[in-house]
């Protein structure tokens, strides 16, 4: 029985969701296209038939991560009336022990930045316009002219990312630690009113 197009194209998106969520869970390295297609309910032989290969498969998954939070983030900021409180609340949810210990892997850039510094240009292509689109969102929010409201983006997004990578690598040796390195980066990335 042949597939109808639409059918393909949900079997493709559930194959790159799949890839998402294990790849920010687990490591592009440490999940293997079969993992990925059994977890999908699918054969392995099918991959071939929707991806040219894994990295193919991982540039679209990470693309579809920071699709997924990016938006997210526009929506929640855009709708609130002060956009410094809808910052200092992003910041205290993305530097909580819930986007932490999360099922999904919560944000791409905390959870993949190591995969794509080591992988090549396709996979950090599809990494570098997530982190642009996260810079753009939240340089939006910041006061001040262009290139300085960039540069709050930059050290802002660069302590988020940084701070939850590190509480996640301690966690399960330092649990104390861990929490310390979520509540000082939350305490000093406060976004100034």
């Amino acid at each position: 029985m042949r597939l109808t197009k639409e059918q393909a194209e949900q079997n493709r998106h559930l194959i790159v969701e799949t890839a998402s969520r294990m790849f920010r869970l687990h490591g592009m390295e440490n999940v293997a296209v079969a993992d990925i297609m059994k977890e999908s309910g699918f054969t392995h032989g099918g991959f071939y038939n929707h991806f040219r290969s894994k990295d193919a498969l991982a540039a679209e998954a990470i693309a579809s991560a920071f699709d997924v939070v990016a938006s997210d983030l526009s929506e929640k900021l855009a709708s609130d009336k002060h956009p410094q409180e809808s910052l200092s609340s992003f910041v205290a949810r993305y530097l909580s022990p819930q986007h932490r210990d999360t099922k999904s892997g919560g944000c791409p850039a905390s959870a993949l930045s190591v995969d794509a510094a080591r992988n090549g240009k396709t996979i950090q292509t599809a990494f570098v316009k997530g982190v642009e689109t996260y810079l753009d969102i939240i340089a939006a929010q910041m006061g001040g002219d262009e290139q300085e409201a960039r540069q709050q983006a930059i050290a802002l997004f660069s302590g988020l990312v940084g701070a939850m990578m590190l509480s996640r690598a301690v966690k399960k040796s330092d649990p104390t630690l861990s929490d310390e390195l979520l509540s000082s980066a939350r305490k000093i990335l406060k976004v100034k009113n």
